[in-house]
């Protein structure tokens, strides 16, 4: 059964940026691996991540024959791996994008950003495997002591655009976020990969609006951070009483609107080191 059908020439584009610009990142992770160890053992090295290179040059080679195609055979197995190469790759790109948004503050990354979640939207990519290549990929904090930290961002859907610049914010200063997709189907899979993240976070910031205190999704997230003893930081929007979110209540939050993004992004670093 034909299971690839082929992405636009512009789509394809985008994904071969993504691709190689993880395979840099594995490049420059490789040859920091080589600084710390002599000469003689950079062979083993370079056997331990041809792999993964060598993954991403046969995705693009790929995509690129097959640029022109309708519709390609391909079984299952080959088409997930394909899709979740793909989508990992998306991921990555996205969020340093995110982080050249926030460094330059250029407005002209809006539409690379708004493309590549277009792109990662897409059937058969919606729900794919997205941490293949994340340990290439580390923005660890300082003062914690080299420990990558990621933090879970619960908002309600209709906030997605102000929990776009937390999440932004944070990335600039060298913080992972980890933000549930736009208005995306929370299918078997998705809730998987909200379960993965939620486990392995122990930091939750919850954007606290009166369409937050709605949804059952964002609630549950608070719910099971509170159950498993991590932090949770509130995130206060102007005009919504504290009172009104249960157990949030009795963690320390911030007034946030769009104002003092910058300073209450500064805030929560703070309280994280300290």
């Amino acid at each position: 059964m034909p299971l690839y059908g082929n992405f636009q020439p512009e789509t394809v584009k985008m994904i071969d940026e993504s691709l190689s610009f993880v395979k840099k990142k594995i490049e420059e992770f490789v040859a920091k691996k080589k600084e710390v160890v002599d000469e003689s053992h950079h062979g083993l090295i370079d056997k331990e991540y041809k792999e993964k290179i060598l993954q991403l040059d046969e995705v693009r080679t790929f995509l690129a024959k097959n640029i022109d195609r309708d519709l390609c055979e391909m079984d299952a197995r080959s088409h997930e791996s394909l899709m979740d190469i793909v989508k990992s790759a998306l991921e990555i790109y996205l969020k340093d994008t995110l982080k050249a948004k926030a460094e330059t503050k250029l407005p002209i990354f809006d539409a690379k950003i708004q493309e590549i979640q277009r792109i990662t939207n897409l059937e058969g990519l919606r729900q794919r495997k997205t941490d293949l290549f994340g340990k290439y990929y580390q923005s660890p904090i300082q003062g914690f002591e080299g420990k990558k930290v990621e933090i879970f961002l619960s908002y309600a859907t209709e906030n997605k655009v102000l929990a776009g610049k937390i999440a932004a914010l944070l990335i600039k200063r060298n913080i992972d976020a980890f933000l549930a997709h736009e208005d995306i189907e929370i299918s078997e899979e998705w809730r998987g990969e909200i379960l993965k993240h939620l486990r392995n976070d122990n930091i939750l910031l919850a954007l606290l609006t009166v369409e937050y205190q709605k949804s059952v999704w964002g609630n549950q997230e608070a719910g099971y951070m509170i159950g498993k003893g991590g932090k949770i930081i509130p995130l206060i929007v102007r005009g919504i009483d504290l009172k009104d979110f249960g157990l949030v209540e009795s963690y320390q939050g911030l007034v946030v609107d769009e104002r003092n993004l910058e300073s209450c992004v500064d805030k929560i670093v703070d309280m994280l080191l300290r």
